[in-house]
């Protein structure tokens, strides 16, 4: 891959020192306009950034080629990592490209389509669940306990997507911000998802670095907010007790980068919106066949999170929002298993009567 192709070729003043650079033609990733978006929440315009478009199909990928990158450079015998799925594709998938072996912890409760693929990449993988307790958010704190003396135990490069355990690999994601600088220099808001945080947390650090400081909205689920809570001034600290959100990579309870990243929405004079589970799933769906676009549920919170700020009047009309689009709709199919059912079956001699049918129901905008 040549060096005009690696993200991090590209902005290595910017980044942690590398020795080599594993690249699988991450970041360069298209922002879209959104009209029928824009229209909807009446401002100047609505942009997307397509995340969607990297090699495994989210942002993670960026993380995943410096965290490999960083691990080749410095000579680690190998890698581990706890993933909700994305994260584990990507370091999955970077880490063959690399030939460094690699452990991942993977949430029991992700989705077929995000575990699946990633075994073809020849990791060791195992399914983390919670036997008992089942919601406690100490578990999660166990777990990240365990991988990281695992990882100081047997020299592992720590390849877990927080800051609060890789901070120099989370430094991919500022490639989201510089290019964000380049693409949409008048942006007044950049809405996020936020699980554990980190995305928040980076792409604020590497605008402020290009001295642009739109408003960060962090987007969460309301079956698990804490961001959002404690911005709001619900909660005395960035935790909730459980999670009952069923958003795949949004369920992190005592989120490790939480803290850090309200800090950074309220340097940047934004805020957190919370959006029902509902109206996530809704917006997904609208999203597609309103724009083309077809995103996973959490890159959707987005979406719900920029509709109900419009209905609670906080958008002027000369806003120009970007939504960060984190990972591709392809990733958690299983939701539209029910709409596979209802396609119907016809004969083949009926197929033109079929589409004449259609073409009279059919209207042109």
């Amino acid at each position: 891959m040549s060096a005009d192709r690696c993200v991090l070729s590209r902005f290595a003043s910017d980044l942690p020192p590398l020795s080599e650079t594993v690249c699988l033609g991450e970041g360069g990733t298209p922002l879209i306009e959104l009209p029928a978006v824009a229209r909807r929440v009446g401002v100047r315009s609505v942009s997307a950034k397509l995340e969607t478009a990297n090699p495994t199909g989210s942002y993670k990928d960026r993380v995943a080629a410096m965290s490999l990158s960083l691990a080749r450079s410095q000579g680690y015998r190998g890698w581990i990592a706890t993933s909700s799925g994305n994260a584990g594709m990507a370091m999955a998938a970077y880490g063959a490209r690399a030939g460094v072996p690699g452990f991942l912890c993977l949430a029991g409760s992700v989705p077929p389509e995000k575990s699946l693929p990633l075994l073809a990449y020849g990791s060791d993988v195992v399914s983390v669940i919670r036997v008992k307790g089942a919601g406690r958010p100490e578990v999660d704190g166990d777990m990240f306990a365990q991988v990281r003396a695992a990882a100081a135990r047997h020299d592992l490069y720590l390849g877990v997507t927080l800051h609060a355990f890789n901070p120099e690999g989370m430094r991919g994601i500022d490639t989201i911000a510089y290019e964000l600088a380049e693409q949409a220099p008048s942006m007044t808001h950049v809405y996020a998802p936020v699980g554990g945080g980190g995305l928040v947390v980076a792409i604020a650090r590497g605008l402020a670095g290009r001295d642009l400081r739109p408003a960060m909205v962090a987007c969460q689920s309301t079956g698990c907010a804490p961001v959002v809570r404690f911005l709001a001034g619900e909660i005395p600290s960035v935790a909730v007790e459980r999670s009952s959100t069923g958003i795949s990579a949004l369920q992190l309870p005592r989120p490790p980068d939480g803290v850090a990243a309200a800090e950074a929405v309220a340097r940047s004079k934004g805020w957190g919106t919370a959006i029902d589970d509902d109206a996530i799933l809704s917006a997904q769906r609208w999203l597609a066949s309103a724009e083309g676009v077809f995103v996973e549920p959490a890159a959707a919170a987005t979406v719900a999170a920029l509709l109900a700020d419009a209905d609670a009047g906080r958008l002027t009309s000369d806003a120009q929002p970007v939504l960060i689009l984190t990972g591709g709709g392809w990733k958690d199919l299983g939701r539209f298993a029910a709409d596979a059912a209802q396609v119907r079956m016809i004969d083949v001699a009926d197929v033109s009567g079929q589409v004449d049918d259609w073409v009279a129901g059919v209207t042109t905008s």
